[in-house]
């Protein structure tokens, strides 16, 4: 079913997505009000998504539910198929064919004395394939490179999100038990397991892949929750970078060009969904390829393409609350590796943040991404984490550390026109001198302007020399910077107000 429908895009979407104007609860259903057509980072900026059709999704709806003795002999074939793979030593994808899915559903309907028709038999065939086989039910917008994250509340919601658009859809289990056999699978191959006692797990397959699921004894009315997050690009380049339009290609080559310095601490920050991790594996493309790079990562989904990558991941406590292995251990394992670079895949814990910017400090040059909801506010944030982490210090030695290990700071947003991630403000650090520490700004968004606009803030840098070798020269820069007009587009007129009259 899954191959014949995915040559279809356009069909496709408008079978499996019914947007609405809110979120929709665990009882509530798709809107009938079509939402506008928006581009997430991943979707070509010429591409036309096409509308979608609250119709269609409830008609997909009840051609899957199941009776209630189809749904029983439903779990009988699947606990067969179970045993049969533990006999075997085999995956339960390994053998589920569909003659022995079929093998399994005759022997569980003579044990319970359910005669099947050709059309019943066939059902239930179709449904445990789609179960068993990869993403199961959520195979559809796994396929579909315009889901970016799917949300699922209970067996019978299923949300998809373009970007930070949430949209409804008509996807579901047969059953709650159909579900939770879903999640157990998913958690199976990542070696994981969801409990009381183990509330929440994070993890993150092979192909990029990443889920975060929620027991449900810790949600109100449903659960679990499982959350997935797709990534797009399995390589991602400086051009890609340029043509998802985060920014002009100035923007992109000054901060690609500090990059390969090697010399430059760096934290990208954003909201969740901005585009931090994307702009960070691109400039990783950067690296020397005779560094060392060493990544330290709650959950493993950076992967630069790189000779001398050393990864190591964090380990929360078994059942018996021992085995744990933490972030801020890993990094100061990482000053015994000898590396050029030290990538902390997130800074969420004061004791993380502490040992990041202790290794940038002691010359260990660093990335990592960070929540904030501006530059300045990002600076703000470490002073916060440190200082929790530090409870006798005083600010003034907070800050001075901070100016000493961080020299450039990018805040990323999600356009809410467009829905397409852009690089909204990048800001040098400078040193702490009087209480303060010294910020120079380089490039901001023009928010007020009806399209992409960026202003250059000032037309030298702190990295003058550097940035001047690479052939990034601010002080011949316009005030205001566009984007590259496309292929298909009209070519822009120039921008009017240069340095000179400004």
């Amino acid at each position: 079913m899954t191959d014949s429908l995915k040559d279809d895009s356009g069909f496709l979407w408008e079978l499996f997505s019914a947007p609405g104007n809110k979120q929709p609860g665990p009882r509530q259903r798709a809107a009938t009000k079509s939402a506008e057509p928006i581009q997430d980072d991943m979707t070509p900026t010429n591409a036309v998504i096409p509308p979608v059709t609250a119709n269609i999704t409830r008609q997909t709806k009840a051609k899957n539910t199941l009776s209630p003795p189809g749904a029983d002999l439903l779990k009988a074939a699947r606990s067969e198929l179970g045993r049969s793979a533990h006999q075997q030593a085999s995956s339960l994808d390994a053998i589920a064919t569909e003659r022995a899915i079929g093998a399994a559903i005759d022997k569980v309907a003579q044990e319970l004395g359910e005669s099947l028709t050709d059309v019943a038999r066939a059902d239930l065939i179709l449904h445990l394939r789609t179960d068993l086989a990869g993403w199961g039910v959520l195979q559809p917008l796994i396929e579909d490179a315009r889901v970016t994250d799917i949300h699922v509340y209970d067996y019978n919601t299923v949300v998809l999100q373009r970007g930070k658009v949430s949209e409804a859809t008509g996807l579901h289990w047969p059953n709650r038990e159909a579900y939770l056999a879903f999640v157990d699978r998913l958690l199976l191959k990542l070696g994981k397991s969801l409990s009381t006692q183990q509330h929440t797990v994070d993890g993150a397959f092979e192909d990029g892949i990443r889920i975060c699921a929620v027991h449900e004894s810790v949600c109100v009315g449903c659960g679990p929750l499982l959350s997935i997050r797709v990534p797009r690009l399995a390589d991602t380049t400086l051009d890609m970078l340029i043509g998802f339009e985060l920014a002009p290609r100035v923007v992109i080559e000054y901060l690609a060009s500090l990059t390969r310095w090697g010399h430059a601490t760096m934290l990208i920050a954003g909201e969740t969904g901005t585009g931090k991790t994307t702009l960070l594996k691109g400039l990783g493309t950067q690296f020397d390829p005779t560094e060392s790079i060493v990544t330290v990562e709650d959950t493993p989904e950076l992967n630069f393409n790189h000779s001398f990558l050393r990864a190591l991941v964090s380990r929360p406590p078994n059942v018996e609350g021992v085995g744990e292995v933490t972030l801020q251990e890993h990094i100061k394992t990482t000053l015994r590796m000898t590396p050029n670079r030290v990538i902390l895949g997130e800074m969420r814990t004061p004791f993380a943040a502490e040992a990041f910017l202790e290794s940038a400090q002691t010359g260990h040059t660093g990335m990592s991404t960070i929540h904030a909801r501006n530059a300045k506010e990002t600076l703000v944030r470490l002073e916060s984490l440190l200082g929790r982490a530090q409870k006798s210090v005083a600010i003034d030695i907070i800050r001075q550390q901070i100016a000493l290990a961080v020299d450039i700071v990018v805040w990323m947003y999600r356009d809410k026109r467009t829905g397409k991630p852009r690089i909204g403000e990048v800001i040098e650090v400078g040193h702490f001198v009087e209480g303060a520490i010294q910020i120079k700004p380089i490039f901001r968004v023009d928010h007020s302007s009806d399209e992409p606009l960026w202003l250059v803030e000032s037309w030298n840098s702190y990295f003058e020399e550097v940035l001047s070798k690479a052939g990034v020269h601010l002080g011949r820069l316009d005030k205001t910077l566009l984007l590259e007009p496309k292929p298909h587009q009209a070519t822009r007129s120039e921008p009017a107000s240069r340095r000179g009259a400004a």
